[in-house]
């Protein structure tokens, strides 16, 4: 068991270090780009729904969100309701961006999953599901 979930972090690792050299340049290494594509992807998100959505602390997250912020890849808005609260948007230089990200995330996946069956697929799906809901 000890070596499948090595395997499983071995892939993330190596996935994640790709992204990072590819998107170097543009200031999202760092894993920065995987905040970038979750902001773009569901605009108006929250500092604490973000860091749970990436499974990482808070502190963590907003380091990251402040740098995407410094480089022009995302702003704050207050809340509509709560003005406590301060939501990401994208900025016009993140949606320009979020097409090629999303790319070379489907270029990843296509290479690595991609040559399962629909079934493996499936079944891979719903062994992650499981795995994830027991950490």
């Amino acid at each position: 068991m000890i070596d499948e979930l090595r395997q499983i972090g071995t892939f993330s690792r190596r996935a994640t270090a790709s992204a990072n050299h590819e998107f170097a340049s543009q200031g999202l290494n760092n894993n920065r780009f995987q905040y970038l594509l979750r902001i773009c992807e569901r605009p108006g998100l929250f500092f604490d729904a973000l860091a749970a959505d990436m499974a990482v602390d808070r502190t963590t997250s907003f380091r990251a969100v402040q740098k995407l912020i410094a480089e022009g890849y995302v702003e704050k808005r207050p809340d509509a309701v709560n003005k406590k609260v301060r939501r990401l948007f994208p900025t016009e230089k993140a949606t320009a961006l979020y097409p090629t990200i999303h790319q070379f995330e489907a270029g990843v996946a296509d290479r690595t999953i991609g040559s399962l069956t629909p079934g493996e697929q499936q079944l891979l799906a719903e062994l992650l599901t499981k795995i994830n809901q027991n950490l």
